[in-house]
C-alpha cells in the first residue's frame, strides 16, 4: 500500500508506471526506466523537448569548427545537489568514465569520440573519429556527474544539477523527489514528484480512480472505457518500443531447449518463426493499442525502410521451413519473458505450438529478467527496444553491431548477433553527411536486417497516459515523463 496523504496537495504529483529500476547510476542502463528517472534528476550538455528538438542545457552554446571537433561553453553557475560548483572537469570526468567503463551501457552512445578535454574551467572539446550528423541526438543521453563519483556512490544516491532532487528511494516500490531550489533553469510548477514503479494497467488505474496517483502511464484500451472524460484527459501518443522476439545465436548448444544443437542459429528455423506469427492477430488480441511491426524501428524513425513489408502468416510454411531445418516435429524452447509483455506472450505461445515450437513461459520482473539476460541465462526471449534518439543508429549500435566493449558496441546485443557487413554499415553510415544518403544506407542496412532476423520484430503500440485534470501535460515523443513539464491547469 501507498501512503496517499499527500494526495490532494495541488504543488505535488504521483505518477504510477510500469517499469522498474535497479539503480540510480544514470550511466549504467540504456532503460526507459533509467532514463526517466535520471533525467529528472541530471543533466546533459544538451537536451530534447517533447518533439525532440535539440536544447541547449548545460551547454548554453556550441560550435563545430570542422567535421571532427565540438566545442561546448557551459552555462554559468550551476550547482550539483550537494551545492558543489559545476566545471568542465565534471564534464571531462563524466565523458571519460563512460568511455574507459564498458560495463557502462550509456557508453555505446560514445561509439566514435577519441577526444574530451578541458580547454578552460567552463569549456569543452569534444572529437570523433568521423563526421557525425547527429552527435548531438547522442550526447542527450550522456547526463554530467560530479568529478570523482564512482558506481558505488551513484547506485543509490542521485547528485546531479537537474530540476528535482532524490528525496527517497524505496526499492521496487517508489522514487520520491524534491524541487531543487537552486535550480539554475526555470523552476519547476511541483515541489515534489513522485513515481509508483511497478504497477500494470489495472493498479495504474485504480491509482488514476482513488487520486493515489495523478498521472499514469497505462497503455490499455480499458482506460477510455472506465475513465470519466470531465475529469481526466486520455492522451495516447505513437511509441518508440518495438517489441520483438530474440535468442541465443552464439552457444552451439544452448540451455533452454530440448534440442542437441541449438536451433536457433539455423536461419530456416528463424524464418519459420517469422512465418508462424500471425501479428495482425496479436495486435488484435492485446489489451493495448498497437500496429504490427516490419522491422526493429517503428515509421517515423530515421532509417525506417518502407519497401520492407510485412511478414504474411503462412503456418504451412512455417512447417515446411522447420523440416527443412531438421526439425520435423517441431521442438521444444522455454521463453523468458519480461512481465509488461505477459499477455504478448500468451499469445505467441499459442501460435508457436501450432506449428510445433512448444514454449514454456518464465515470467519475470524487470530486475529478474536482466538479471538473467546479463548472465546469458536464456535460450528464447520476448524484450522491447526503442530508437530513443529518432535514429536507426541507436539500434543498429547498441543491438545489432558485434558486441565490441573497447568500441562501446553491441551493448545491448543480448543474442550476440554478428555478421562482419552489418558491422561495417552501422559504423559507415554514422560518417555519412548527406542526409538522404545516409537515410537511404541505413535502410540497406535494415534490409540486410530483417534477411538475417537476428531479431523477430512484433508490434509497435501506442503509448497511453491518463491525467487528473487539475494538471496539463504533453507526453514526449522518447516516452520520458519529466516532472519539471507539468503543470498546473489554471
Amino acid at each position: 500500500m501507498f501512503s496517499c496523504s499527500n494526495r490532494d496537495k495541488r504543488d505535488s504529483i504521483r505518477i504510477s508506471v510500469a517499469y522498474e529500476i535497479d539503480t540510480l547510476d544514470p550511466h549504467a542502463r540504456t532503460r526507459l526506466a533509467n532514463y526517466t528517472i535520471a533525467f529528472n534528476m541530471y543533466e546533459p550538455l544538451v537536451t530534447a523537448d517533447p518533439n525532440m528538438k535539440i536544447r541547449p542545457c548545460l551547454a548554453s552554446r556550441w560550435e563545430n569548427p570542422d567535421g571532427y571537433t565540438w566545442i561546448f561553453h557551459l552555462q554559468p553557475s550551476v550547482h550539483f545537489h550537494s551545492g558543489k560548483l559545476l566545471t568542465s572537469d565534471d564534464v571531462v570526468y563524466s565523458f571519460q568514465r563512460v568511455l574507459n567503463s564498458p560495463d557502462l551501457e550509456v557508453g555505446s552512445q560514445l561509439a566514435n569520440v577519441t577526444e574530451v578535454k578541458a580547454l578552460d574551467t567552463d569549456t569543452v572539446q569534444i572529437r570523433t573519429k568521423r563526421p557525425l550528423t547527429i552527435f548531438l541526438n547522442k550526447l542527450f543521453f550522456i547526463v554530467i556527474v560530479p568529478k570523482g563519483s564512482t558506481s558505488q556512490t551513484l547506485a543509490d544516491k542521485a547528485d546531479g544539477t537537474g530540476p528535482y532532487k532524490l528525496s527517497r528511494w524505496n526499492k521496487g516500490q517508489s522514487i520520491e523527489m524534491i524541487r531543487n531550489e537552486n535550480y539554475w533553469g526555470e523552476k519547476p510548477i511541483l515541489k515534489e514528484a513522485t513515481f509508483i514503479l511497478g504497477r500494470d494497467s489495472n493498479e495504474a488505474l485504480n491509482d488514476l480512480m482513488s487520486n493515489s496517483s495523478q498521472l499514469i502511464q497505462c497503455n490499455s484500451k480499458i482506460v477510455q472505457q472506465r475513465l470519466d472524460k470531465k475529469k481526466y484527459d486520455v492522451l495516447i501518443h505513437d511509441g518508440l518500443f518495438v517489441k520483438y522476439l530474440a535468442y541465443d545465436l552464439f552457444r552451439d548448444v544452448t540451455p533452454y531447449c530440448n534440442t542437441k544443437t541449438n536451433p536457433f542459429k539455423n536461419i530456416y528455423v528463424r524464418q519459420a518463426l517469422n512465418c508462424a506469427i500471425d501479428r495482425n492477430s496479436v495486435v488484435a488480441g492485446l489489451p493495448s493499442y498497437a500496429i504490427p511491426a516490419t522491422q526493429p524501428i517503428p515509421p517515423f524513425v530515421f532509417g525506417y525502410n518502407p519497401h520492407i513489408q510485412l511478414q504474411p502468416y503462412d503456418p504451412q510454411q512455417a512447417r515446411s521451413l522447420l523440416a527443412k531445418a531438421g526439425y520435423p516435429d517441431g521442438f521444444s524452447a522455454t521463453l523468458h519473458v519480461r512481465q509488461i509483455l505477459k499477455d504478448t506472450a500468451i499469445v505467441l505461445q499459442k501460435q508457436l505450438a501450432m506449428v510445433g515450437v512448444r514454449t514454456e513461459l518464465k515470467i519475470l520482473s524487470d530486475a529478474q529478467w536482466f538479471d538473467a539476460i546479463s548472465k546469458n541465462d536464456f535460450s528464447f526471449f520476448l524484450s522491447r527496444l526503442g530508437a530513443t534518439i529518432g535514429d536507426a543508429s541507436d539500434v543498429l549500435d547498441g543491438s545489432m553491431h558485434t558486441e565490441d566493449a573497447s568500441n562501446h558496441y553491441g551493448a545491448l546485443n543480448f543474442g550476440k548477433y554478428a555478421n562482419a557487413e552489418v558491422d561495417r554499415l552501422t559504423e559507415v553510415t554514422a560518417g555519412i553527411e548527406d542526409m538522404e544518403k545516409r537515410r537511404t544506407a541505413l535502410q540497406d542496412t535494415m534490409s540486410k536486417i530483417m534477411n538475417d532476423l537476428p531479431w523477430i520484430p512484433l508490434y509497435v503500440d501506442q503509448d497511453v497516459y491518463a491525467l487528473n485534470q487539475a494538471y496539463s501535460w504533453q507526453p514526449r515523443l522518447d516516452s520520458h515523463i519529466l516532472a519539471a513539464e507539468i503543470k498546473l491547469r489554471q
